[in-house]
């Protein structure tokens, strides 16, 4: 009996790398939230610009955190963390099968 793996299909490949992004970029800005980085630098204006639209539905969990100084942004944590999870389940779902054959 011999188990084969096929190659990763292109939409796995494509689901690994763009969670893959997506969580490299939330990871730049909790790490740069938590340094506290300066907002006027050319690199962590464009991180805030990319990655602003994405936690927006989830700033409710920052009301209360401070505006300036260093923070740890609840709702990038969270985003970060369901983004991890999702990407992992898509990409695992998209697996392709082992084929086991008589040989």
């Amino acid at each position: 009996m011999r188990v084969t793996a096929q190659r990763p299909r292109k939409r796995q490949l494509s689901v690994a790398w763009s969670g893959g992004l997506l969580n490299a970029l939330l990871g730049a800005r909790l790490i740069a939230r938590l340094w506290a980085a300066r907002p006027d630098n050319l690199a962590i204006q464009l991180l805030y610009t990319l990655t602003t639209p994405l936690i927006k539905p989830f700033q409710r969990l920052d009301a209360h955190q401070p505006r300036f100084g260093a923070v740890l942004e609840l709702s990038t944590l969270a985003l970060l963390s369901g983004l991890l999870l999702i990407s992992y389940l898509t990409w695992w779902f998209l697996q392709p099968k082992q084929q086991i054959s008589d040989a």
